[in-house]
């Protein structure tokens, strides 16, 4: 098993069943199989937990990551447990707004040495994008263009919810804050010590902006924005 993903998760029994049979279909319409998904909760009070218990699936299991809802906590406790046979490390959000076939165009980049880390890009020239409201396409082309005000910034997409490292890559950071710009901070990390990385085109469904704490992530990619700034 060379692919571990990571789905972040936090009160998402309305979202988790349908999230996780639409990755397995799309994976298994690409002929890939070699994986293992962590359904990684960050405090869900909800019927979260006992859904993903109850999957019947061998290659998903559950962790319970943290309690005060930090998604890059429950990213970088999910991507621990990988075994020693993982090379790949992945994350998705549950919604599978960004289809999961990039996965497997993100895998296949790293394995055959083309890159480092894989981001996923809904500003990508070829990237497609449906239902995307004014007011999140205001907020994501906001947040990426500051992102790419960075000095030697390489995300392009801060927000997208699809991102892949190689395992040692990951291994090779020193401590990196949580919250929901932990893999984009991550990126730009993993690129100042040299990291080859790369951004794909996705195709993105938004089903549900409602959903974004808003507040909480504006929040977190500012204070990501400007430890990179300081040089961190």
């Amino acid at each position: 098993m060379s692919l571990l993903i990571v789905i972040p998760v936090r009160n998402e029994e309305a979202r988790l069943a349908p999230g996780l049979t639409l990755l397995a279909q799309r994976l298994q319409a690409c002929g890939f199989g070699d994986y293992r998904v962590v359904i990684s909760d960050n405090g869900s009070s909800d019927g979260t937990a006992a859904l993903a218990r109850a999957c019947g699936d061998p290659r998903v299991s559950y962790l319970r990551a943290c309690e005060q809802g930090d998604k890059g906590a429950a990213i970088a406790a999910g991507w621990a447990t990988a075994s020693s046979s993982v090379t790949v490390l992945a994350y998705v959000d549950v919604d599978m707004a960004t289809d999961p076939e990039a996965l497997v165009r993100g895998y296949r980049l790293i394995a055959d040495g083309h890159a480092d880390v894989v981001l996923g890009s809904r500003w990508h020239r070829a990237a497609r994008v449906v239902g995307r409201s004014l007011r999140r396409g205001f907020l994501s082309g906001g947040l990426a263009l500051a992102w790419r005000l960075l000095p030697g910034g390489v995300v392009r997409d801060p927000g997208c919810g699809l991102k892949l490292f190689r395992r040692s890559t990951w291994q090779a950071l020193p401590p990196v804050a949580g919250g929901f710009a932990y893999g984009a901070e991550g990126a730009e990390l993993a690129a100042r010590r040299g990291a080859l990385v790369e951004s794909i085109p996705v195709t993105w469904t938004d089903d549900d902006a409602g959903r974004i704490r808003l507040g909480k992530a504006a929040g977190d990619y500012a204070r990501a924005w400007c430890r990179l700034l300081a040089g961190r």
